[in-house]
């Protein structure tokens, strides 16, 4: 998923990447992993996290 992401902002030249953040935890993303940390770590355009509001 991360690198469809990543491909289709190069693909439309997006000069701002806007992902949210469940904030489940480090245990969360080390076993199902983390999109929004994997286009963080990945992308050559400038990424905001905004963090999901919980209810």
């Amino acid at each position: 998923m991360v690198e469809t992401i990543l491909a289709e902002a190069k693909k439309m030249q997006a000069d701002l990447l806007i992902v949210g953040s469940h904030g489940f935890g480090a245990l969360y993303d080390l076993v199902i992993g983390s999109s929004s940390r994997g286009i963080l770590k990945d992308s050559e355009i400038p990424v905001l996290v905004v963090p999901v509001k919980k209810e």
